[in-house]
């Protein structure tokens, strides 16, 4: 009686064993189409951003860009689609910011350009008067 019950006790034992087991691989998030989009989103964020020059205006965002990507892939690799969607929702953010950055200090150059334009043009306007 007593070595029926260890049977019992042990195949009771491997079942439970077995639905634990597979249902950590059943719990495994797996990265869906939505989770693969904002990957694809942030890389397109990345390209915008180098297009608008941020390697050049904005190198430590387009360097923390770089990083979260390679977290994503990272996270891919992990079947974490948590920190996978997170990484990418991030990277695609300060991509944004890079490429935003890159476009202001374009602009904050032009402008300069052109005030010190205005004010040799104003200096050139004196110096007439002057002659005349």
């Amino acid at each position: 009686m007593l070595s029926r019950r260890w049977v019992i006790f042990g195949a009771v034992f491997l079942v439970a064993t077995f639905a634990i087991s597979f249902a950590g691989v059943a719990r495994a998030d797996s990265i869906g189409p939505a989770q693969e989009q904002e990957y694809t989103d942030a890389k397109n964020a990345l390209a915008g951003a180098l297009k608008a020059q941020a390697e050049q205006f904005a190198p430590t965002h387009v360097k923390q860009v770089n990083d979260l990507l390679q977290a994503a892939d990272n996270a891919r690799q992990a079947r974490d689609a948590e920190r996978f969607g997170r990484a990418c929702r991030l990277a695609r953010t300060y991509a944004e910011l890079a490429k935003a950055l890159a476009e202001l200090k374009a602009e904050e150059e032009k402008l300069a350009a052109a005030g010190k334009a205005l004010q040799q043009a104003k200096t050139e306007i004196e110096d007439l008067k002057k002659s005349q």
